[in-house]
């Protein structure tokens, strides 16, 4: 398993930063499917992917654009994927899928409007922190890659709201 989760990560950390980016957000986005067929046979209202800052409509439609598409990705790249991964892989030399679970997790419960909601992050934090962990090298860019990612699925949030 861990030969194969290195190898993974190898291979997507040689594409080009734009595959790259095209790459991690199918993925955070195909990750989902199992959960939505789930929601849909399973009608249980606490495992629905309900949710999202209920502030956020405040912000009006700039607002919410210029909070999704750049305060949001900045911060929380930096809290959920940059911190635990560069401090537990490449500061205290724990394993790279150890440092992945742990920024999903961070990631998952930083977002606890509701159980289902949870699970969702969870599941798109595991691969964003699987893309960090991937261009984790001098030169790979993982924060700008992985940022650039989670704007452009805040974009399509906010535009689908």
């Amino acid at each position: 398993m861990r030969n194969l989760f290195a190898k993974c990560s190898e291979r997507l950390g040689r594409l080009h930063p734009a595959l790259f980016v095209y790459l991690v957000l199918f993925f955070s986005y195909a990750v989902l499917l199992p959960q939505v067929a789930l929601e849909a046979v399973i009608h249980n209202e606490a495992l629905h992917i309900n949710g999202g800052p209920s502030n956020l409509p405040a912000f009006g439609p700039v607002g919410r654009l210029i909070v999704a598409s750049l305060i949001a990705p900045l911060v929380e790249t930096a809290l959920f994927q940059w911190a635990p991964i560069r401090l537990l892989h490449t500061w205290l030399r724990q394993p790279a899928w150890l440092a992945v679970l742990v920024s999903a997790v961070l990631f998952g419960m930083g977002h606890t409007y509701s159980l289902g909601y949870v699970v969702f992050t969870f599941l798109v934090g595991l691969v964003l922190a699987f893309g960090f962990q991937a261009k984790n090298y001098r030169g790979g860019h993982p924060y700008l890659l992985i940022c650039i990612v989670h704007a452009l699925r805040n974009v399509i949030a906010v535009f689908l709201m």
